[in-house]
């Protein structure tokens, strides 16, 4: 009976031993991403490369879900008992998963968290909680041909009003299309920028009605200077209807038929593709010196509240913020860190974005911190399209749709 026993017990030690590296398979972290694919690639392949080189017990499979798809497809499994373990979220999501209790709180004691600028750390929380770590800011500003200034004798991109209305009419003056500015987005973000620049009144108050557009001055006196830039030849109305902001748009100004273009630095990557295309990336031209950098927060990951794998899910966030390997995302996608360190992936040619950020002149992207809601972007767009269109429409006939966007949205 001894011997059996102890038969027994070597035959389960012997189980146990071989079962044992069984046990230790390295477990799967599923994340989500709208990036990382061949036309996004955002440094993400070689990053996963990096973290599972690093990390040998977590590997991961990374799914590539379109932002527009992310809304759509990723809510079911988070309410049901399929979650992804880490998804790429940006505000609006996180507004609403967060607010759902649908996201893990990544806490403010981690190490990352106190690195994140003041004015970042409370627009990204949602209450006391913190439900994503950022990953990236965009810059948003003007694209200048500076081969077509050069022809005009301008050897630098403007960055104020006085010398955007100069240059417009130099290069009117020989033939040379000054502007791309499409109601549909290059409008709005110039008209934003200089808006939010004097105004008195904060973005958010702005966003939930406490203070409104119509009684604005500063966002008054930015339709107004519109009316002066056209003034200036900087634009044709009728040019700009013809042109999709996402597509004719980036086509015509990559082709050389446009001398500056406001819009983001996402383009960078591909616009540096095409041979012959001397262009810089600079502020939008405002009444400061400076110019206005509209910086656009734009991605970063969150938990879901049911993985199964939290632990290993949070090493793979705490991983990303390590700024040694968030540079590799940064050079990437041309963008900035949220961090307060002062990284940068930008390449020289945004060097005069660089000189604007650097001197004071950064402007937080409202919508993309919430602090106005998302149907007034949508709001803005069809406004100035219908103002570039009829440039004697009143202040009020734009300003007071925006208003009302507002409130409908409350």
């Amino acid at each position: 009976m001894n011997s059996t026993k102890r038969l027994l017990c070597c035959g389960a030690a012997a189980f146990a031993l071989h079962a044992g590296p069984a046990l230790a398979e390295p477990v799967t972290l599923d994340v989500t991403a709208w990036k990382g694919n061949e036309a996004e690639p955002a440094g993400l392949p070689e990053l996963i490369q990096k973290f599972e080189s690093e990390h040998p017990d977590i590997k991961v499979e990374l799914s590539y879900i379109g932002r527009l798809d992310t809304d759509t497809v990723i809510p079911p499994r988070l309410q049901g008992g399929d979650a992804p373990d880490v998804m790429m979220t940006d505000m609006p999501l996180v507004k609403i998963w967060g607010g759902a209790g649908l996201l893990k709180s990544l806490g403010q004691d981690n190490d990352w968290y106190g690195r994140i600028p003041a004015d970042l750390s409370s627009a990204l929380a949602l209450g006391d909680a913190n439900y994503i770590m950022p990953l990236e800011v965009i810059g948003m500003g003007n694209f200048v041909n500076m081969s077509l200034l050069n022809q005009v004798g301008v050897s630098e991109a403007p960055t104020t009003i006085d010398a955007l209305k100069t240059t417009c009419g130099a290069l009117a003056d020989a033939g040379i299309n000054p502007m791309i500015f499409t109601g549909g987005f290059s409008a709005p973000l110039f008209l934003i920028a200089n808006g939010i620049e004097q105004s008195e009144a904060a973005p958010a108050d702005l966003g939930v009605g406490d203070e409104t557009f119509e009684a604005n001055a500063s966002f008054n006196a930015g339709i107004d200077l519109i009316r002066e830039l056209q003034e200036a030849r900087c634009f044709d109305p009728d040019q700009q209807a013809g042109l999709d902001p996402w597509s004719s748009a980036l086509n015509e100004f990559t082709g050389g038929n446009f001398a500056m273009m406001p819009q983001g630095a996402w383009n960078i990557s591909a616009f540096s593709q095409v041979e012959g295309l001397d262009y810089v990336f600079a502020p939008i031209p405002s009444s400061k010196d400076t110019g206005v950098a509209l910086d656009l927060f734009a991605i970063g990951w969150s938990i879901a509240a049911r993985s199964t794998l939290q632990e290993e899910a949070q090493v793979f966030v705490d991983w990303f913020a390590k700024p040694e390997n968030l540079q590799v995302m940064l050079d990437a996608e041309a963008a900035y860190s949220p961090f307060d360190d002062g990284a940068s992936g930008s390449p020289d040619l945004a060097a005069p974005y660089d000189a604007a950020r650097a001197n004071g002149g950064i402007i937080n992207y409202p919508f993309a911190l919430l602090q106005w809601p998302k149907s007034l972007e949508g709001e803005i767009w069809d406004s100035l399209t219908g103002f570039l269109l009829d440039t004697s429409k009143s202040n009020k006939d734009v300003l007071e749709r925006w208003d009302w966007a507002v409130e409908d949205a409350r």
